[in-house]
């Protein structure tokens, strides 16, 4: 399956022929996910089509050409040429050729898709801030492939972040919602300001520490307060050697929250 994508059917369909340099009566079209308009962004969908060279006739000649083979005794010189040379080959390599050039062009294309939505994104939260009147700049760094921050900077740091971090959560969540409705679904975002979030998984593993310390003196468990799904990562992975306890999750978003027991 090859998948082009674009605004518009029609957009992605196009996309499809110029990456495979071929006209709409060459290739097969079929619709993997229609386009969808959203609201400010939050929402939208592209259109999926799955876009695939037709095989050409001649590919498929000659495995029906196969069956009906001259007796040897009447064309010997044909029969040792057949044995050698198996018929099918020519179809297989036909195949081959029309179908590789698709897989760079498809790359590129996820690659450059990949890079838009990244660029749009960091204007996406900086239009939002400005909405919060709040004044900030966004630094956009790529420290993978698949993982973009948004540092921001401002003279309203407080504010930003809001009480628990829950504005900044906020907008780190509409800014992964707006890169996964925009071709980067795979990409992982992370919002920070005045390295709030070193601070903040500082906070936590001692949060962790004390809680579990506690939980073994008293031997009941205890339930933390409801955090983002990250958070609750790094809640997990701060307890994840101690033999003592364990930890899960429990609840519903956005009121899931970790439960430290006893081991």
């Amino acid at each position: 399956m090859t998948i082009f994508t674009g605004k518009t059917e029609a957009a992605a369909i196009a996309a499809g022929l110029a990456a495979l340099n071929a006209t709409r009566e060459q290739v097969t079209v079929q619709v993997v996910t229609a386009a969808r308009k959203g609201w400010l962004g939050i929402g939208h969908r592209e259109a999926q089509i799955d876009v695939q060279l037709k095989v050409p006739a001649a590919a498929v000649a000659p495995t029906t050409s196969r069956a009906p083979q001259a007796p040897a005794s009447e064309n010997p010189k044909a029969a040792s040429s057949a044995s050698t040379t198996p018929r099918v080959e020519p179809a297989v390599a036909a195949t081959a050729t029309s179908e590789q050039p698709a897989h760079p062009a498809q790359s590129a294309q996820n690659s450059a898709q990949r890079q838009a939505a990244i660029t749009a994104v960091a204007d996406y939260v900086a239009t939002i801030v400005d909405q919060l009147g709040i004044q900030a700049t966004v630094a956009v760094q790529q420290p993978a492939r698949r993982q973009v921050r948004l540092v921001l900077t401002t003279d309203k740091e407080g504010l930003l972040i809001g009480k628990h971090g829950r504005t900044i959560n906020a907008l780190q969540s509409l800014a992964q919602l707006f890169l996964n409705h925009h071709g980067a679904a795979h990409v992982i975002v992370e919002l920070d300001v005045a390295d709030y979030r070193e601070r903040r998984q500082a906070t936590l593993a001692r949060l962790a520490d004390n809680t579990a310390r506690e939980v073994v003196a008293s031997g009941k468990p205890i339930y933390l307060d409801p955090m983002p799904s990250f958070e609750r990562k790094q809640i997990h992975a701060a307890l994840a050697k101690n033999r003592y306890v364990t930890t899960y999750s429990a609840g519903k978003e956005p009121h899931r929250a970790v439960v430290i027991e006893p081991a």
